[in-house]
């Protein structure tokens, strides 16, 4: 039995950006696409590297933003980042 695998389409530019996570060194940032799938987005060079794989890019700052995400959903609240600067 042969198992056929959708090739995924080119990147296509964001449609809209749902939420923007920051931690001191990185930026994460939730966006939806043209065809109304969500993509989590990273500025570190594992997630830039992760172009040739064939498995959405991950890496642990989108892991961390999803966790972080999840929180605030699960509690409504917005998290306040630490390294506020007064």
């Amino acid at each position: 039995m042969a198992l056929r695998l959708r090739r995924r389409p080119k990147t296509q530019p964001p449609l809209a950006v749902l939420g923007t996570y920051t931690f001191p060194t990185r930026t994460v940032q939730i966006v939806l696409m043209e065809d109304d799938r969500v993509q989590w987005i990273c500025d570190c060079e594992k997630f830039r590297r992760w172009s040739t794989h064939k498995d959405p890019p991950w890496c642990k700052h989108i892991a961390k933003a999803a966790a972080r995400r999840s929180i605030e959903r699960l509690t409504r609240r917005v998290a306040v980042s630490r390294n506020l600067e007064h």
